[in-house]
């Protein structure tokens, strides 16, 4: 197994298991809590409004360094967030929320800068998102069963382990032979170009939908398995086909199936499909924005996230008001569309550092 793929890998089994985690605890510890509703508030924003900031300094850290070096420093950041959330992120929200945006940072930015080809990023950036979906899901079963203390030492003892295993990864001159393939110099810091803009709508919309539309068939727990098969697929199969078919073809056409399947999304079948086609979105934007920040991949991440963060806000505080859930995704692909249409436009941008 070449070493790139095996450091994808392992970084996405590390974002399972501590998605798995963070939901654990969520779940099974602080649900319990008077402060419940503030409790959760306060993990989402530091889970995902904080990547941003912990972005700007990790890039600054790697700022003018080697591949490895940046690797290395990007995996630092993954391990320490491992450490957090299990020294404290049992007890304090605000440890657990602070370790999940590390780790995410640095596993996002590490799978970027392990990257062998640029017309390979995107199918990375999907296998590295895809197993949170599974954990998040698998996390909160779990805390409805399992023991504290056992999860937490295993928990512990497995993500450690594969934080040392991508250290040993990072060794020698592979990286420095490879990561140099993928590097360039992006657009300054400030004066980003309308696509940034795009993306972080985008995902804003995708935040949305995602919290507000909730299929009234999904009410089982076979159910809710077919439910995150879905939607980790889709941000698999949304980078894969990226890779393959080019960013605009793959935006379009799954945005479109995506609109269309919302709208028959009374059926299960075609509500599985919907979820499916709707997240092939989420590599799209992670790439394409990286784009427009080569040297900032840490920033770029932090700023979608934000997007997140606000995308699910509305539907928290239910300052909107519901609408029919097969409204709301298809007007939200519809939405999508537009914007990544707005993308396409500039010239090479859509499909230029792609195949197909």
């Amino acid at each position: 197994m070449r070493r790139g793929q095996a450091v994808l890998g392992v970084f996405s089994c590390m974002h399972f298991l501590v998605d798995a985690a963070c939901a654990f605890a969520m779940y099974g510890v602080f649900r319990e809590k008077d402060a419940w509703y503030w409790y959760l508030l306060l993990y989402n924003f530091c889970a995902f409004a904080l990547q941003m900031p912990l972005g700007v300094v990790l890039d600054g850290l790697c700022r003018g360094k080697g591949t490895e070096e940046k690797y290395r420093c990007s995996v630092g950041f993954a391990v320490f967030g491992v450490v957090l959330i299990f020294l404290g992120g049992f007890t304090h929200v605000t440890v657990l929320g602070l370790g999940n945006a590390l780790f995410h940072v640095g596993g996002g930015v590490g799978t970027i800068w392990t990257s062998e080809r640029e017309d390979r990023v995107c199918t990375r950036l999907g296998v590295f998102v895809a197993p949170g979906a599974l954990g998040l899901f698998l996390g909160k079963m779990w805390s409805q069963s399992v023991s504290e203390v056992g999860i937490v030492l295993a928990g512990a003892l497995v993500l450690l382990s594969l934080g040392g295993v991508l250290l040993w990864l990072g060794r020698g001159k592979y990286l420095e032979e490879h990561g140099s393939r993928i590097s360039g110099k992006g657009r300054p810091v400030y004066g980003r170009s309308m696509m940034a803009v795009c993306c972080f709508l985008v995902v804003l919309l995708r935040s949305y939908v995602g919290m507000s539309a909730a299929f009234p068939w999904n009410k089982t727990v076979l159910m809710g398995v077919l439910c995150t098969a879905a939607v980790a697929g889709g941000k698999a199969a949304g980078g894969f086909f990226a890779d393959r078919i080019g960013i605009s073809r793959t935006a379009v056409i799954s945005l479109i199936l995506a609109a269309g399947m919302y709208g028959l999304g009374g059926f299960w079948g075609t509500g599985l499909l919907a979820l499916l086609f709707f997240n092939m979105t989420m590599p799209l934007t992670l790439y394409l924005m990286w784009k427009e920040m080569r040297e900032q991949p840490g920033l770029a991440f932090g700023t979608l996230t934000f997007a997140l963060f606000l995308g699910f806000l509305p539907v928290y505080f239910q300052t909107v008001p519901p609408m029919d859930p097969r409204l709301t995704g298809s007007l939200g692909s519809l939405l999508s569309l537009l914007l990544f249409a707005g993308v396409m436009r500039r010239k090479g941008e859509s499909d230029g550092s792609v195949s197909g």
